[in-house]
Order: C-alpha cells, then sequence, then structure tokens
C-alpha cells in the first residue's frame, strides 16, 4: 500500500481521482428512503440525478478494479500500485452499495 495519501492519489492518476470523488460524494448526497423526487432545482440532484448514477458509477469501480488486475498482470513493476488501485475500487463499490441499499430498496416497496 502506499505511504501517504499524497501518493495513493499519485497512484490513482488523473482520470481514476472523479471516479474515486464522484463515488464519495454520493455517500454524502444519499437521501433518505422514502424521499419523494423532487423535478426542480437543486434539490433534483441528490433526489433524481443521484439515484441514477451510482449503479453507473458502481459498474464503473468494478471495471476499473477489472482493468486494474490486467494491469498488475502485465506491468511487473507497477504490482504494488494496481494492488492499491484494486483495493480502493473494491472498497468503495461495497461501502456505496452498502450505503445505498436502504434507498433502493424503499423503492421497491
Amino acid at each position: 500500500m502506499p505511504n501517504s495519501l499524497k501518493q495513493l492519489l499519485q497512484w490513482l492518476g488523473p482520470l481514476r481521482l472523479p471516479l474515486v470523488l464522484g463515488a464519495l460524494a454520493m455517500l454524502v448526497l444519499r437521501p433518505a428512503p422514502h424521499t419523494t423526487a423532487v423535478y426542480k432545482g437543486w434539490e433534483m440532484v441528490p433526489t433524481v440525478l443521484v439515484p441514477a448514477l451510482v449503479p453507473m458509477v458502481f459498474v464503473l469501480l468494478l471495471l476499473d478494479a477489472i482493468m486494474g488486475a490486467v494491469l498488475r498482470a502485465s506491468r511487473p513493476r507497477e504490482r504494488r500500485r494496481y494492488r492499491a488501485v484494486i483495493v480502493v475500487d473494491l472498497a468503495l463499490a461495497a461501502v456505496l452499495i452498502l450505503w445505498w441499499w436502504p434507498f433502493f430498496a424503499a423503492l421497491g416497496r
């Protein structure tokens, strides 16, 4: 694993960093279960936009973890870096699903 947060941010790179920050923002913007959707103004972001983006970001995190595994196998000198990428992606995907599960489960009721 990286020695510092700065090294982790360097290992993530310029394309993974917005993915990670977006997933973290989605953790903060989760509305309470049974929240009514608002279709006007800034309230639309956490009630309509973010719930639609969560499944897409979840799949992107899993695809990035797969690509990290592929790159880890093909670049032996960067094994530590890609292992850290895989751990961050899978941990974030798990937290995202666990945190949003009550909201999506309430949609079916």
